[in-house]
């Protein structure tokens, strides 16, 4: 790994942004071919898309590790191990950073985002009653992984700012739930519909 945390947002395999993510890599073994799980990759946001683009970083990691499987005979593998464990909280952040990123900009049927600060918070409005905002916020610390809490609260306000949204907080919130990373797309269109 590099000194430095990976950057959030780079270039996916198809020439688009592409947001920090983390997905399985296949590599090619003496064995036969091999599994790499969550190695961190720049993917963009568009569903039909199966690009990425493996940073320079974690490909060189990435070479090492195959060796190792081979010398193991292994055929799966995780993206972890001790010469990662100092950058696994950087790593962290940056895939939470990452991943909101991807949210900028967007519309739901029934809401659209208003407003990310990177890395902490994604604020939706309501586009039946403006006055309803929902909030989700990482917490990366927890063992299950990155979970996200989905959080509701009321706010007249003609636009949502990052200093308005400071001068809110703490603010009277209503935890609605909390779910895992890759669980969080799936929930949002089902509470708010299809992405526009």
């Amino acid at each position: 790994m590099s000194k430095e945390s990976l950057s959030p947002v780079d270039q996916c395999g198809c020439g688009d942004i592409g947001y920090l993510t983390s997905r399985t890599i296949t590599v090619p073994l003496a064995h036969g071919v091999g599994k790499v799980h969550h190695v961190p990759v720049y993917s963009c946001n568009s569903s039909w898309c199966d690009e990425y683009t493996i940073p320079s970083s974690i490909s060189s990691r990435l070479d090492d590790l195959a060796e190792k499987m081979e010398a193991q005979n292994l055929i799966t593998a995780d993206f972890s191990g001790p010469s990662l464990e100092e950058k696994k909280e950087d790593l962290l952040s940056s895939l939470i950073e990452g991943f909101i990123w991807k949210f900028k900009n967007r519309t739901y049927e029934d809401a659209q985002v208003v407003l990310i600060i990177p890395g902490e918070v994604i604020v939706l409005q309501s586009s039946i009653d403006p006055s309803e905002y929902y909030t989700l916020k990482p917490l990366e610390d927890d063992k299950e992984g990155i979970i996200f809490i989905f959080e509701k609260f009321y706010a007249d306000i003609k636009e949502m700012t990052y200093e308005e949204y400071l001068t809110l907080e703490p603010i009277f919130s209503k935890e609605l739930g909390a779910m895992k990373i890759d669980e969080v797309e799936d929930a949002l269109i089902e509470e708010f519909g299809e992405i526009i």
